[in-house]
């Protein structure tokens, strides 16, 4: 039994290092944008592993790079700042080294934000992965 739990926990490990989600569809986007929305309805919706799904960088998304306590925490102050009713993505901007920069507006309620997102395509898988956003830019999101 030991080596069998081994054995799907190794799976599920190479799955994710291999830029696959959970539920079969790939990790990242196919397009910048596409990592944008979907990192932007993972938050909306608390969903943490839609949210690792999404998030890394041309390297390895970060499910792979960090323990599952510090992905979680990183999350949760994520969803917080992200908490949105509309979203507004607007069309992609050349950034440094390949990366692809969107400026999103959010409105929650009456109040909204501009923030920037940066994407960058993983070199192993092609993907597309949310690498940053400006997080003080929305931090009014997440006061009450």
């Amino acid at each position: 039994m030991s080596r069998l739990v081994s054995f799907v926990v190794l799976l599920a490990v190479a799955g994710c290092a291999s830029g696959a989600a959970l539920g079969g569809i790939p990790g990242g986007g196919a397009t910048g944008e596409e990592a944008v929305r979907r990192y932007l309805e993972a938050a909306t919706t608390k969903d943490m592993a839609g949210l690792a799904a999404v998030w890394g960088t041309a390297e390895a998304p970060l499910a792979t790079r960090v323990s599952r306590q510090e992905l979680e925490r990183r999350s949760l102050i994520v969803m917080c700042h992200l908490r949105h009713d509309t979203v507004q993505v607007g069309v992609a901007e050349l950034g440094e080294a390949g990366r692809q920069r969107f400026r999103v507006e959010l409105r929650q309620g009456e109040r909204s934000a501009t923030t920037s997102f940066t994407t960058v395509r993983n070199r192993r898988t092609g993907r597309w992965f949310v690498e940053t956003f400006d997080m003080p830019a929305v931090a009014t999101f997440c006061t009450h």
